[in-house]
């Protein structure tokens, strides 16, 4: 894994961590939604595993990747078009930013 790659994983796993905090309704109770705080804390915890080197880069994303579009399609079957919807935009871009990385260099 890249440096710039690394760093960015540090990043999104922060993310995933952070929304899993706030859906967990530990700083905000309005928030709280104990599905998605599992969810989003086991995906951050995969791009730990991949920042550990357990797991392949790629294939840690396509699984966040895969669990962000689900979490999405929920947000969105359910009108959550708030603070949920922005947090997943805000996943989205930096999957956005780790895919083309992944995918333009050799060495990740």
């Amino acid at each position: 894994m890249t440096g710039t790659l690394r760093a960015l994983t540090i990043v999104n796993a922060l993310i995933y961590f952070g929304a899993a905090t706030y859906h967990s309704g530990a700083l905000i109770p309005a928030g709280a939604l104990a599905p998605a705080s599992i969810a989003e804390a086991l995906l951050g915890l995969v791009l730990v595993v991949a920042l550990a080197g357990v797991v392949a880069p790629r294939i840690a994303y396509v699984i966040v990747l895969a669990g962000t579009l689900f979490g999405l399609s929920i947000v969105v079957a359910r009108g959550l078009l708030g603070v949920d919807l922005w947090i997943h935009v805000v996943m989205l871009a930096g999957l956005g930013l780790a895919f083309a990385l992944l995918f333009t260099r050799r060495t990740a």
